[in-house]
This record gives structure tokens, C-alpha cells and sequence, in this order.
């Protein structure tokens, strides 16, 4: 969008038809208007935003007795006064025009808005959208306002007004970052996908409460608090067992330190001992794996050898049912065969009693006709595993088992023997204390991994524990998932919101390396201390902003001067805009009140010029001086200065810059 013109009639102190030019071209892109205080530039910036959007302007959806209130006080005094005396002689006298260009379909066009008021008993709005001359019908206007909203929204005009005390604002580094990500999302179009994306989270959460929800909630949260008790014990316990093998590691070394010295002094003996001891030992260990394969015989297999008979009843009925499912499915397909047909083509002769008995025949041949008593209806699968389980439970099983228990008692047996023989080694009393002090370390290293097992067991059961309740949990949640699923566009929504936030992470990424490199060069260009920066880096998450020197080292910004920050500031805007690659009309209101003179002449002469296709600059007469209108007025397209006349309570305008140039303005 770039401005052309704006006729402000009978509004605030612009009393009659006033008209301001802001044509501009690629070399003079800065329409220039001075004005002290109070002169009315608050009232040209507020008629911009008015003209074109209307009660949007004042963050109203609609036409509200609230919005006109507000025009009511905006229109000027002395027309009102006029008003009063003749009414229909004003009745159209207070309205603002604004003229500018867009694309629309790929084309330049003309358009003007003009936005009018009349007086009555009540004000009453009228606007008119005229483009290329011709006024468009009402059904074109509406979709025309609505293609303005959403390419050239309120909030990004706003982003497009900055004023000196807006600027200093943006030094804070936190408030550059917000500003940045905000005029990222504006400029660069990602709004529309993050307005897109509240709508389907709006959507996805218009979801019926009824008392199945509810119930399924209150377990959701039970569930989900349970899990995380179970996940709090197990840290619990795997912290428990890293405690314990490092006191069965410090026993260890404990153990071997006693046995070295046991072998310097021990000798032969000695070694007869440690061969005694690695063979309970490993007798110790045979025993372990055979008690947990006892274990788990009792656990898992023992209570189905004690209920054989049922088990083998269960089978029968299985069996049985399966058989007389298959039968009865024979007995349909023999009753609906062709006989007719096939003993046509055998040269039998056929009658009805023949074929009867030919099927009956076939029934009683390959059908079982007994009736069965249906009682598990098993389907396939199921009745596998029971015939699995039954070949399972056998007598060669339970002989493995009675071997196992011999096989123990055997080794039980020779490690009383071997400790025996160990004991009777210890009568010599110089080893006596050694041996009691191995004996005391193999038992504490016994009792810790006795313990430590415990511990693994434990974490086994609560890690099983975890998954069951875990599989609860997810249940729940898939059940509470159905009930919010009220349509069937639910799903794609979902893929919908990840495509977009993944789409404006990629064009974040991209247009965040564009701003950077716009950005540091217009940084280097206004800064005075040359060779200062190298590069600006900027994090496309957080927009954080980072400075790195030549060495590619981040400098401290709080080193940088105000006015230095206020250039940072501008630089990302620029940098922003220029990665946009869009046609933005910058209104820059007292933009160098707060820098000295050396970075005024730099922003004058490097920024201004690149900062847009059209910059309305409002200025005060302390602010730019006539050294610095020199190097400005290069740039300028129009001048224009506000001066208030307090007697008639209004404002003329007039083409000259504080008398720099005295040229009036022709009303």
C-alpha cells in the first residue's frame, strides 16, 4: 500500500477542505511535516487510521454509539457551530478522503475511501470505496474491506507508526525481541496461520461434557497420578540399587585386599581353600538358577498340572464345539448342492427320495449330528493356546521338574561336604581372623546381592506396574479422544496445525537470515565507530538479538550508548522490512528527538532514504534544524508545516518547513 493523498474536512483543528499531497517516488520517498505541539499531528496520524478503517480504528467490531462519540469529539468545532445555524446547508461537511494504490490480482489500482459524517439527532456514517474512478456496490465494498483486513490488517498499521518515545522503548533488548517477533508475524503474513491455528484449536475444543467424559477424566487424572507415583518409586529404587553396587564394590575390594594377604602368608593351603571356595561358589550358583526355574514352575505351570482333569475337560469341549461348528457347516453346504445335478452327470436317475437320501448319506458320513452344548464359543486362537497349554502340561514336564529337585538336593549335598572340608582347614589359628574377615565380606557381598536382586525384582514389578497402568492410561485417553472427536475433520485439523507451525518455522528461519544481513548492514552504516560490528544475530525462536565483533565474539550491549541502541532498534526495523519486500507507507514522528547531531545527519542521510518507498516524517522545529533539512531535503517530496492559530481556534497548513522555504500551500 503506498499513500497518495488524505483531505481532512472539518476535522479536529483542520476547519474547511485541507489536502495533503504525499505522492513520493524511489528517489524522493519522505513526505515532510512540521508542526510544534498541539499543532495536529495527532489528529492527521488518527484521520489515516479512521479513513481507513473505521470503528476498527477504535478496536470496535461495528458502528457503536461509544465509536460515535468519538467522531463527534473529532469533528471541528467552528463547522459544528455552523451546523447548528443550517443544517442541510453542512449536512456532508465532515469527512476524511484517502487515496492510495495496492495490488489487487496481480495489478496496481486506484483507490479511495471516503469516509463521511452528517449531523442530525443522531451522526450517522457513510462510506464509499472508489476504485479507478468508478464507486464500487455494496457487496464489492464489503469484500474489499475484508481483503484489506487480512493483506493490511490494523495491527500491522500500527507497526508501521513509530515515534521517538516508541523507538527509545525498543532499546530495552526484551522489548526489541517482543516488538520483532510481533512485526515478524505481521509483516511476513504468519499472523494469518497463527489466527488460522486458534481457530482449529477453537474448534477441536467444542466438545460435549456429558457424564461419561466426566467419569473418564476423574480416571485420567487418577491414572496419570498413579504413574507418576510409580515413576517417583522406581527413580526411588534405581537409586537404591546404585547405592547398593557401590557397597557391594567397596566390599569387593575389601575381600581381595584380605585375600591377598591371606596368599602371601597362606600358601598351599590357602590355595586348596580358594579351589574349595570357587566350587561352593559355583555350586551356589547352579543352585540359584535351579531354584528359579522351580519358582517359576510353581508360579506359572504347577496350578494347571493340579487342575489337569478340567484342563483336559476343557479340551474335549473345545474340540467338540469346533467339530460340531464345521459340522453344521457341512450340513448347510450339503443341503444346498445341485444332486440333481451331479447324478444327471454320474447317469444315475434321480428322484426326490434319492437325492434325500444321498444328502442324508453325506451328513451321516462327513458330520458329526449329535447336538453339542455350546459353552466358550472359542474362536480360533483362543482354543490354540488351551491345546498348547495341554500339550505343555505333561508327564516328560513334571519329570524335568523331579529332576531338577534331585539335581538340587545333589548339590546341597556337596556343599555342605566341600564346607566341611573348608572348616576343617581353619583349625590353624594364624589364619583363624583372615578367614573370619573373608568369611564376614563373602556373606555381606552375599546379603548385598541378595539385596541388590531384591532391588531388580522391584524395579522389574514397577516397571510392569508402570506399562499396565501406563496401557490404562492411554485407553482412557484414546476413549476421551473418541468423545472429542465430534467431527470427522478432527484428525486433519490436527495435521493442519502441525503443518502450519512447521511451515512458519521454515519461513521464519529463512526470513530471520535475511533480516540479520539487512540489518548488520545498516547498523555498520550509522554507527560512527567503524569496524565496530561485524555481524547480528538473531534467534528465530526466542528473537533474542546477539552482536559479534570481526572475531565472531558477542559484544556486550549494554556497552552501546542510547542513541546507538535507538539506531539498533531502527536497523532491525529496516532489516525487517526490507526482507518483507512489501510496499509499507513508515509515519516516523519525532524520530530524532532523543540522538545527537552526528547520528541525526547519519539516520538523515543512510537510513531515511532506504527506510521505505514512502516516509511521512513529523517533526518539530528543535528536532531537525536547518543544517539537517539541508541533507534531508534531497530526499523530500512534499513539505508541509502545521501552525495552529489560537484566535480561530484552528490549523492552516502551509508549504514550507518552519519558514526553511516559504512557499502557502493553496487551500
Amino acid at each position: 500500500m503506498i499513500l497518495k493523498k488524505i483531505i481532512l474536512n472539518n476535522i479536529g483543528p483542520y476547519e474547511g477542505k485541507n489536502i495533503f499531497d504525499l505522492h513520493t517516488d524511489d528517489r524522493l520517498n519522505t513526505v515532510l511535516i512540521g508542526g510544534k505541539n498541539g499543532s495536529g499531528k495527532t489528529t492527521f496520524l488518527n484521520s489515516v487510521r479512521l479513513a481507513l478503517y473505521g470503528p476498527l480504528a477504535y478496536k470496535k467490531k461495528t458502528v457503536t454509539p461509544d465509536y460515535l462519540k468519538k467522531i463527534k469529539s473529532l469533528m471541528n468545532a467552528n463547522a459544528m457551530k455552523q451546523q447548528n445555524g443550517s443544517l442541510k446547508e453542512y449536512e456532508n461537511e465532515f469527512y476524511i478522503q484517502i487515496d492510495f494504490t495496492i495490488i489487487e490480482s496481480f495489478q496496481r489500482i486506484n483507490v479511495s475511501i471516503i469516509r463521511s459524517w452528517t449531523i442530525g439527532p443522531n451522526i450517522k456514517e457513510n462510506v464509499s470505496v472508489i476504485k479507478e474512478g468508478v464507486e464500487v456496490s455494496e457487496v464489492e465494498k464489503d469484500q474489499f474491506f475484508s481483503h484489506l483486513r487480512t493483506t493490511f490488517p490494523p495491527s500491522l498499521l500500527e507497526l508501521c507508526f513509530f515515534d521517538g518515545e516508541e523507538i527509545s522503548h525498543l532499546t530495552d533488548e526484551d522489548n526489541l525481541s517482543q516488538y520483532l517477533k510481533v512485526l515478524s508475524s505481521k509483516i511476513f503474513n504468519l499472523d494469518l496461520f497463527q489466527n488460522l491455528e486458534q481457530d482449529m484449536y477453537a474448534y477441536l475444543d467444542q466438545s460435549s461434557t456429558s457424564k461419561e467424559q466426566t467419569r473418564l477424566e476423574q480416571e485420567e487424572k487418577e491414572y496419570e497420578e498413579a504413574l507418576n507415583q510409580s515413576i517417583r518409586d522406581l527413580q526411588e529404587v534405581r537409586g537404591q540399587i546404585e547405592n547398593t553396587e557401590s557397597e557391594i564394590t567397596v566390599s569387593k575390594q575389601r575381600y581381595n585386599k584380605v585375600k591377598n594377604d591371606f596368599s602371601l602368608h597362606g600358601g598351599i593351603a590357602y590355595e586348596e581353600r580358594t579351589r574349595l571356595q570357587e566350587k561352593i561358589n559355583e555350586i551356589e550358583v547352579n543352585r540359584k538358577h535351579i531354584n528359579e526355574k522351580i519358582k517359576e514352575f510353581i508360579a506359572n505351570e504347577l496350578p494347571f498340572f493340579i487342575a489337569f482333569p478340567q484342563l483336559y475337560k476343557l479340551v474335549v469341549q473345545l474340540k467338540n464345539e469346533e467339530e460340531f461348528h464345521v459340522s453344521n457347516i457341512l450340513k448347510n453346504k450339503i443341503d444346498k448342492l445341485p444332486v440333481n445335478q451331479i447324478m444327471g452327470e454320474l447317469g444315475v436317475q434321480s428322484t426326490n427320495n434319492t437325492e434325500e437320501k444321498l444328502k442324508e448319506s453325506l451328513v451321516t458320513h462327513l458330520a458329526k449330528t449329535e447336538e453339542v452344548n455350546i459353552i466358550h464359543n472359542a474362536s480360533k486362537t483362543e482354543a490354540q493356546q488351551v491345546y498348547n497349554l495341554l500339550s505343555q502340561t505333561s508327564i516328560n514336564r513334571l519329570n524335568v521338574i523331579v529332576s531338577l529337585i534331585q539335581e538340587n538336593q545333589k548339590l546341597l549335598s556337596d556343599v555342605q561336604s566341600n564346607k566341611k572340608k573348608l572348616k576343617d582347614n581353619e583349625e590353624s589359628p594364624e589364619f583363624a581372623d583372615m578367614i573370619q574377615s573373608m568369611e564376614e565380606y563373602t556373606r555381606s557381598i552375599s546379603e548385598l546381592e541378595e539385596r541388590l536382586n531384591s532391588l531388580k525384582n522391584q524395579e522389574n514389578e514397577l516397571r510392569n506396574e508402570i506399562e499396565i497402568v501406563n496401557k490404562k492410561f492411554e485407553k482412557i485417553k484414546q476413549q476421551l479422544y473418541k468423545i472429542r472427536k465430534t467431527k470427522s475433520s478432527f484428525d486433519e485439523s490436527q495435521k493442519i496445525i502441525q503443518i502450519s507451525q512447521r511451515f512458519q518455522q521454515h519461513q521464519l528461519r529463512n526470513k530471520i537470515k535475511d533480516i540479520e544481513y539487512f540489518s548488520s548492514k545498516m547498523f555498520k552504516e550509522l554507527i560512527r565507530k567503524k569496524e565496530f560490528i561485524h555481524h547480528i544475530l538473531i534467534d528465530p525462536k526466542t528473537f533474542q538479538l546477539s552482536i559479534l565483533d570481526h572475531n565472531s565474539e558477542r559484544i556486550d550491549k549494554d556497552i552501546l550508548s542510547a542513541g546507538e541502541k535507538e539506531l539498533l532498534a531502527l536497523s532491525i526495523i529496516w532489516g525487517t522490512i526490507m526482507s518483507s519486500k512489501k510496499e509499507l507507507p513508515l509515519i516516523l514522528d519525532t524520530l530524532l528527538g532523543r540522538l545527537d547531531n552526528e547520528h541525526k545527519h547519519s539516520i538523515v542521510t543512510n537510513l531515511l532514504p532506504k527506510f521505505g518507498v514512502q516516509n511521512i516524517v513529523l517533526s518539530t522545529d528543535s528536532e531537525i534544524d536547518a543544517n539537517l533539512y539541508k541533507d534531508l531535503k534531497y530526499t523530500i517530496a512534499n513539505v508541509y508545516t502545521l501552525n495552529y492559530d489560537s484566535s480561530n481556534r484552528k490549523t492552516e497548513i502551509e508549504r514550507h518547513f518552519f519558514n526553511l522555504e516559504n512557499e502557502k500551500v493553496t487551500k
